[in-house]
């Protein structure tokens, strides 16, 4: 089924997303640099620890073809991120597809309190200038939501995160 998929330039983003899957993935996309045919992407879920998510992100920028972006499913954080990256016209959301936005989760297993304070800090001034980067809002804009903000579709393509609903 996997060779399959690669072969329609269909990958699959698995949630949660595991060093394991970021590795899967960044294969995935790094083997259809062969033809510069554009690729879909699929996403759902929460994303995953930074480093995994950040390596899909890296992975999604260096290639040499479009990535079109689906959104499925309840989307937050580092997904959403992940759909803004794609090509810009090219990001779309299922209809029934939802968006959390807000603050990033922070990996800090086995940190001290104050390691982990400025590493959650540093993590969400990184996120918040990557998301502002795909969606147009000003990186203060994305650091001002506090809270869990739940976006419909058409509140996503407002935000900026996606482009339009499959129909």
């Amino acid at each position: 089924m996997l060779a399959r998929l690669l072969k329609d330039r269909i990958v699959y983003v698995a949630d949660p997303i595991s060093d394991e899957v970021a590795l899967l993935v960044s294969a995935q996309l790094k083997a259809l640099e062969s033809s510069p045919s554009p690729v879909t992407l699929y996403l759902t879920g929460k994303g995953g620890p930074t480093s995994a998510v950040i390596a899909i992100y890296e992975a999604m920028r260096s290639t040499s073809y479009a990535i079109r972006t689906v959104a499925m499913g309840r989307i937050e954080g580092w997904a959403a991120l992940l759909v803004a990256a794609g090509e810009p016209g090219a990001r779309c959301a299922a209809p029934a597809a939802h968006f959390v936005i807000g603050p990033p989760e922070v990996d800090g297993a086995g940190m001290d309190f104050q390691a982990y304070m400025a590493r959650n800090r540093s993590v969400c001034e990184t996120f918040n200038q990557m998301m502002a980067h795909h969606t147009g809002q000003s990186a203060d804009a994305i650091g001002a939501i506090k809270q869990p903000r739940h976006l419909s579709g058409q509140e996503a393509i407002q935000f900026g995160i996606i482009d339009a609903i499959l129909e």
